[in-house]
């Protein structure tokens, strides 16, 4: 079975994955600049529902070169996702010229000691398949990636490498722009058993509240939209 991993802004979203038929959930907020880390509270909530939940652990949107203060920041909400129980961490770390930072990441897992996925900060490094490498030495779970590109149709014959040649010791998770549409393909070219993606909708904010001129969209992951994915790679439980 293709494991279907959804990446939930927020609590709405979360409830929406858990409808639509999800495996397991990845939590971050600021999905405008690729996610952060989310609030104590809302990590809270969706540790209520029935999946699997991946805490996204970024201090700030950008590069994923970060500084003294910056890390001291997620070893702290580090110890808040231990307090509040979350299956998973997802985070990652590049230096100044655009490695994995083996110091970095390593402190980070340590002072987690449990399961995690290194995001997308992959696709930035300056050689994918070097870095993935790295990864797997230093004992992570799973990478999250489009195989260096902007969108993983771009980057299939990277993953597929990716698959190949490390697969059999950390999973391989393709992901951005992954939809029902090309799930199969992605699938089929990458030999990965695990999909992301965001399956995400714009829905009215405060529709009704306050001041019309201040009606706004906001983007959410839609029940449909993730029921559809599971349905095309014939992941429904």
């Amino acid at each position: 079975m293709i494991t279907i991993e959804i990446a939930c802004n927020g609590y709405t979203s979360a409830v929406n994955a858990v409808k639509g038929g999800a495996h397991r959930i990845e939590l971050f907020e600021n999905l405008a600049e690729g996610g952060c880390t989310p609030s104590a509270g809302v990590m809270h909530l969706v540790k209520q529902l029935e999946l699997p939940v991946y805490v996204m652990i970024r201090p700030r949107g950008g590069d994923f070169h970060y500084n003294t203060h910056e890390i001291d920041a997620m070893l702290y909400d580090i110890e808040v996702c231990k307090n509040v129980g979350v299956a998973g961490l997802v985070f990652g770390c590049l230096s100044i010229n655009g490695t994995v930072d083996k110091a970095i990441n390593k402190m980070l897992l340590d002072a987690w000691g449990g399961p995690a996925t290194f995001h997308r900060a992959i696709d930035r490094s300056a050689d994918v398949l070097q870095a993935a490498h790295t990864i797997a030495e230093l004992g992570f779970e799973r990478i999250l990636s489009s195989g260096g590109a902007l969108n993983v149709m771009q980057g299939l014959t990277i993953l597929k490498q990716m698959q190949i040649s490390l697969g059999h010791v950390i999973k391989i998770l393709p992901g951005a722009g992954v939809t029902a549409a090309n799930a199969k393909e992605v699938i089929a070219v990458t030999g990965c058993t695990e999909l992301h993606a965001t399956c995400k909708v714009n829905v009215p904010s405060n529709q009704g509240i306050g001041k019309s001129v201040f009606q706004e969209m906001v983007q959410v992951s839609g029940v449909e939209e993730v029921s559809g994915l599971v349905e095309a790679v014939g992941s429904k439980q």
